[in-house]
């Protein structure tokens, strides 16, 4: 029997000071958004809220589960998860403690989605150099692994002074702690979740799905080879506007573009020309952005491509009003998801006869 696909938002809490329609934004104001945004989300029934981490001046938050504990307390059945947690430039320990307190305040809804941070920033703020990148990340993997599944650890390393019998508190709510891995599009990180039977979200922003459909059968080949085939759960992380009408979606362009150009001199990003904005709304593209019927429509070819058990739909990029952005939420609970369901339910039945 296939899982009911879990179906949530995320914010990476960007700011942008002036808006492309000329408000303006502060920091202050934008965490006050989020959180309102997670409350809303609560109410129309959506299953999860992720929240990005970042350390430069383009974003508003840095520590996901400060935030994410702010609210916990205003919401009741909401599944709280970083997106992602830098995890290569921190320190296991602290990123555990912290979601296990997170997760005995929001009664068991915490989980941690750990990735590779896309921004240089986080490696040099924490005294990690670059060419221990990869290294870093597998070795605190492992040793996040290692504090869920056991309260006191014995462990030495590289990139942490050592542990000796180390009592590891509070312990989360939820036995174990559900940690995801957050995927760009790396084969090898996809068969290192796949292995260690972890779930996966894979971050689709751009070009068709085929490639991530790789990505899925290097995750699942990996499982099953490491007896994980029931333990796996598949997610994908994608752009989202739910628009009244095609001109509605089109006209958030200019927002777009402003949330992925380079903020400043040699600074992260990229420039979205109109042509490929409008190309990536077409169908088998990867821009969720367009009328109810039209995402819901490229959600259903989606999973019939992927079988993901999950979509984080980032939902107020680039400034986005926030009349627009809740409205586009209504459209994700109330018309998208239940197409998305009806279709993954009729698919199953079908598959079943």
């Amino acid at each position: 029997m296939s899982r009911r696909v879990d179906i949530g938002i995320a914010s990476l809490a960007d700011v942008q000071p002036f808006t492309v329609d000329g408000s303006r934004r502060t920091p202050s104001g934008r965490v006050e958004q989020i959180v309102s945004l997670a409350v809303l989300a609560d109410e129309l029934g959506l299953d999860h809220f992720g929240l990005g981490e970042h350390h430069n001046t383009d974003f508003a938050v840095s520590s996901p589960a400060v935030v994410l504990a702010a609210i916990a307390s205003r919401t009741t059945r909401l599944r709280l998860t970083s997106s992602v947690t830098t995890l290569g430039a921190l320190d296991p320990v602290r990123v555990y403690q912290d979601f296990a307190t997170l997760d005995l305040l929001s009664a068991g809804r915490a989980e941690i989605t750990a990735g590779r941070s896309a921004y240089p920033e986080p490696f040099g703020l924490f005294g990690l150099p670059l060419s221990h990148y990869d290294d870093a990340f597998e070795e605190k993997l492992e040793l996040l692994l290692k504090i869920r599944a056991q309260p006191a650890v014995t462990w030495q390393g590289r990139f942490r002074a050592p542990l000796d019998d180390a009592a590891i508190v509070p312990r989360a709510a939820q036995e174990p702690l559900p940690v995801w891995l957050g995927v760009g599009g790396t084969p090898a990180s996809a068969a290192r979740a796949g292995r260690l039977g972890l779930p996966m979200i894979l971050g689709y922003i751009g070009g068709t799905p085929t490639r991530l459909r790789q990505l899925a059968d290097v995750y699942r080949e990996a499982g099953d080879r490491s007896g994980h085939a029931n333990d796996l759960r598949l997610g994908v992380a994608l752009h989202y506007f739910g628009a009244s009408s095609t001109r509605e979606a089109t006209s958030t362009y200019p927002y777009y573009r402003d949330f992925l150009r380079p903020k400043h001199p040699g600074g992260g990003g990229f420039l979205v020309a109109s042509e490929e904005f409008e190309l990536g709304m077409r169908a088998g593209r990867h821009l969720m952005i367009g009328t109810s019927e039209h995402v819901s429509a490229k959600l259903a070819e989606l999973h019939d491509e992927l079988r993901f058990d999950r979509v984080q739909a980032l939902a107020d990029w680039g400034g986005l009003p926030s009349e627009a952005v809740e409205e586009s939420l209504h459209r994700l609970s109330e018309e998208i998801a239940p197409a998305l369901r009806r279709h993954v339910g009729e698919r199953t039945t079908a598959q079943a006869k």
